[in-house]
């Protein structure tokens, strides 16, 4: 018996040697590709460096982190990696390892929209919907969730269903908010499923049926994207 848990803890202790070893080795080699210049690389490293952030123990260490991480979301960023862009404007917006710059913030979130990345593209819609950091422009917020919402973003179609529903800075249109409903359910919320019966008392028929056949056709066009 005793045998038996000596070989357990001798193979555990093996084992956690082993993965902290292979962790140890890529996180090196993905060291390596970010100084040589990998776009990608450096993202990745500076997301590393945000987990051990939140993981750091003191004040100090979670600084020194920020600050690497914002390093290399930079570098990353300055070589045109959308979604570096993106992480460096929250970096920028939140004043994590530097100092709170939310003009910066929606500079370089707007970049990573204008590369077509949907979540900046959502992002970038909240913030020139609501107004506030730049000046309101409803028409451009509808355009980016529109995007986004092309894309698969699950959270810009749904805003979109809410909009159109209530009629929230554009005509309501009940045929466009069953649109991205259902779209949205589609794509994995199952809450805008159950928004579908109660909406669908107060439309009629051709209404119905017209947003069905909207649904379809943009399953034709972006389902297979």
């Amino acid at each position: 018996m005793v045998n038996h848990m000596r070989f357990a803890i001798s193979a555990a202790i093996l084992i956690a040697f082993c993965s902290t070893g292979s962790w140890a080795d890529d996180t090196a080699d993905m060291r390596k590709k970010a100084e040589s210049g990998d776009a990608a690389a450096q993202f990745e490293l500076a997301q590393y460096y945000e987990r051990e952030a939140g993981e750091a123990r003191s004040e100090r260490r979670a600084l020194r982190d920020q600050k690497r991480a914002f390093d290399w979301f930079t570098r990353s960023a300055e070589q045109g990696f959308s979604k570096a862009q993106l992480n460096l404007g929250r970096v920028y917006f939140h004043g994590h390892g530097v100092a709170q710059d939310k003009d910066l913030a929606v500079e370089w979130q707007i970049k990573a929209a204008e590369q077509g990345l949907p979540e900046a593209q959502f992002s970038v819609g909240n913030i020139y919907f609501h107004g506030g950091i730049r000046e309101q422009d409803v028409e451009r917020a509808l355009d980016l969730f529109t995007k986004a919402a092309n894309q698969h973003h699950v959270a810009a179609q749904k805003q979109l269903g809410i909009l159109y529903f209530e009629g929230v800075a554009v005509p309501q249109d009940v045929v466009q908010a069953h649109l991205w409903f259902s779209i949205a359910a589609l794509n994995g919320d199952s809450l805008t499923q159950g928004y579908l019966p109660p909406l669908e008392i107060i439309m009629d028929e051709a209404q119905i049926d017209e947003a069905r056949t909207l649904a379809a056709q943009w399953q034709t066009d972006h389902m297979g994207e």
